[in-house]
Formats: structure tokens, sequence, C-alpha cells
């Protein structure tokens, strides 16, 4: 497990009920991580729930990658490895979306774009340099595949 915590958030808008976007905030999360809650206003003074959830202890990170693999879209591990990454920053964090419509039904589909959840996470390299980051990312979704290949969850 090459992580050392996650961010995940998301927003519910006016327009939306925020017990669905709850619901869909928990297909990414293991069930006994807490969410906080913070009202907001947008740009036109209009009412934003952000929900906000922080893992960093490892049990809940292995739960927490094995949810996103479980309820991943069929056939996407790849295109979760070219998103992972192309999105790590200097930082040691790389940055994935997925799309809250279809995660309130249970699926998980990488995004770019529109409303989204957002997760951010932290990779565990030593030094702290994206090349490193790079080359745990590979080898944890390379290790992944294989994996599901054999028994359809990855087990860490």
């Amino acid at each position: 497990m090459p992580f050392r915590g996650a961010t995940v958030s998301v927003y519910a808008h006016a327009t939306e009920d925020e017990n669905k976007v709850l619901k869909a905030l928990r297909a990414v999360l293991p069930e006994d991580i807490e969410i906080r809650r913070s009202n907001l206003k947008g740009h036109h003074g209009n009412p934003i729930t952000s929900l906000n959830a922080v893992i960093d202890r490892k049990p809940a990170l292995r739960e927490f990658w094995k949810r996103i693999l479980a309820n991943l879209r069929r056939g996407d591990l790849d295109k979760l490895r070219e998103r992972m990454l192309a999105e790590v920053d200097d930082s040691c964090r790389t940055y994935l979306r997925f799309d809250k419509q279809h995660a309130y039904g249970g699926e998980l589909v990488l995004t770019t774009e529109g409303d989204s959840i957002h997760v951010k996470l932290k990779i565990l390299a030593f030094p702290a340099k994206r090349e490193i980051a790079l080359a745990l990312i590979q080898q944890f979704i390379e290790e992944g595949r294989h994996n599901e290949v054999e028994k359809k969850v990855y087990r860490v």
C-alpha cells in the first residue's frame, strides 16, 4: 500500500438532495470514516454543502482502495493507472475524480470534468520525489492488475 493518506470531498449544491450526494460519497468510503459537513455559499450566494473525509489509518486505506476497485467500472483499471500516473505532482500526491451520478448508483467512473467526487492520495515515497512516487504507483497498479485477473479483488 503506497499511500500515507487520502482526502475525499464532494459538494452538494442547493438543487441536489444532500442524502443522495452522501450516498454517492459512501460508495468510495469505508463505513467507519467520519464525514465532515460545511456550509458554504456559491458565487451568486447559493447554498453549497461541502462533504469531506480524511482517511489516515492503514486498515481504512486498504478498505478504501478495495472499495475503489470493487466499484470501478468494468475495464477501467488501465484508465485508473493512467490517471493516477498523470496526476502525480511534485508533493507526491495524485488526484482522481469520480462521476457523482454514477457513484450514486454504486459504480465509480473516472472523470476529468463536471461536478464530481474528488480524491487526493498522498503517496508514501521516500525520499519524497515525484519519480519515486511514480514508480510506486506503477508497481502497485501492476500488482493489482495481476490479482484482478486471478481473483477479481485486490488484496493488500
